[in-house]
């Protein structure tokens, strides 16, 4: 991990670091048997808001980090997926 340290100048008092970085999508935990014995819905193709036309979000979300074939990436890399906190079913 990589420390950064800005000089402080003789006019400035105090030492400052810059703001980290964060990612703004949220990774939930999903248990093996659970994704395997239940139909979760955390794809955007389950949603309301989903217009498969032009695979767009009605609320103006980026789709692609929840897309079905993405979600099943994430969790065969990783066991986590990014459930979107909007997401409304039928």
């Amino acid at each position: 991990m990589a420390s950064y340290h800005v000089e402080a100048s003789p006019m400035t008092k105090a030492t400052k670091t810059p703001k980290r970085i964060r990612p703004s999508i949220k990774h939930d935990p999903i248990h093996p048997s659970d994704y395997l014995k239940y139909e979760i819905a955390m794809a955007c193709e389950d949603c309301s808001h989903f217009k498969s036309d032009d695979a767009t979000c009605s609320l103006g979300y980026h789709t692609i980090h929840h897309r079905r074939e993405t979600q099943k990436q994430s969790y065969e890399l990783t066991g986590k997926v990014a459930i979107c906190r909007f997401m409304e079913i039928d």
